[in-house]
């Protein structure tokens, strides 16, 4: 749970929601208000480094980095920050085990969805899609998708979302695998010698960079 004092956030509803729309609901108007919030959102960052699991939950990954600013297991949700993002790693197409909703804060990106041809469930391969929807995601923009759905986003380098994750809703995401980028270009390894990863914890050198990143943004004082 977050180890700072209460917020407005200690009173955000739960997203544990079988109702898609109902999440879209109440997660716009968390993203909205948050971007607004330039105080908590410092804060948040900040504290990050005080909070032992918020801290494990910030990750490097082959798409993107990210912080961990919120986690209430109790109502079924987790705030995020994306940053960082690895364009040339975006071109597989994935799902998500939840659903989720973000708003682009600085930046942008191409986003397609895809439509799948082999059902909703279960792993899937290039050639199981075709194209959908394509929409291009600028500062302000947000939209919500379901654990079923399948997309690509391909961002501009300077992009930062926040992202809003609700509780699982299947064992594993998928991705087509026969795109997933070569090993050569995931994240170093945390600990000299060891392998490559396709996420790991951030370290506490990662965690300070993405703080000054957002700070040189504008994003946070």
């Amino acid at each position: 749970m977050l180890t700072t004092t209460a917020s407005w956030l200690d009173g955000v509803p739960s997203l544990d929601l079988e109702d898609v729309r109902k999440v879209q609901r109440i997660s716009r108007s968390l993203l909205n208000r948050l971007a607004e919030d330039r105080a908590l959102l410092t804060r948040l960052v900040n504290d990050v480094l005080d909070d032992p699991e918020r801290l494990a939950a910030s990750r490097v990954t082959v798409l993107l980095n990210r912080l961990s600013l919120y986690h209430a297991p109790g109502r079924g949700f987790e705030i995020r920050l994306n940053m960082n993002p690895r364009p040339d790693n975006q071109l597989v197409p994935h799902d998500h085990c939840y659903v989720f909703a973000t708003r682009i804060l600085t930046g942008g990106y191409v986003h397609v969805v895809r439509r799948r041809t082999n059902g909703w469930e279960g792993p899937f391969t290039g050639a199981d899609l075709e194209p959908g929807i394509v929409t291009v995601e600028r500062p302000g923009s947000a939209y919500t998708l379901g654990d079923s759905m399948v997309h690509q986003a391909v961002m501009e380098p300077d992009t930062v979302t926040l992202f809003v994750r609700g509780p699982r809703r299947k064992k594993m995401s998928h991705a087509a695998g026969e795109l997933m980028p070569p090993p050569q270009s995931w994240p170093a390894p945390a600990v000299p010698g060891d392998a490559p990863k396709e996420s790991r914890p951030c370290t506490l050198a990662e965690y300070q960079a993405m703080r000054a990143y957002l700070i040189q943004r504008r994003l946070i004082d």
